[in-house]
């Protein structure tokens, strides 16, 4: 795998975001980010979920969602996933 998550903490951390910003903006529960940026999958809810959670993560930070979601595709971690 590419290190995607550890991608997504820098993107995070270069435009000067906390984990408690982003947890507090999107709703999602800081563990489940922390397990997003270390790569720790299996500590994510399943299939809709885990795509429900990368989008938002990556449209918090401004990033191109499609694209995001595409690399997470490309390495196997949304297979079971339906194209968005």
């Amino acid at each position: 795998m590419a290190d995607l998550g550890l991608r997504l903490k820098r993107e995070r951390e270069a435009r000067n975001i906390s984990l408690e910003e982003i947890a507090s903006s999107t709703k999602i529960v800081r563990r489940y980010l922390e397990a997003l940026e270390a790569d720790h999958f299996e500590l994510l809810p399943g299939g809709f979920f885990i795509k429900g959670i990368i989008r938002t993560y990556a449209r918090t930070l401004g990033l191109d969602e499609d694209e995001v979601l595409s690399r997470y595709r490309a390495a196997g971690i949304l297979a079971d996933a339906p194209p968005a």
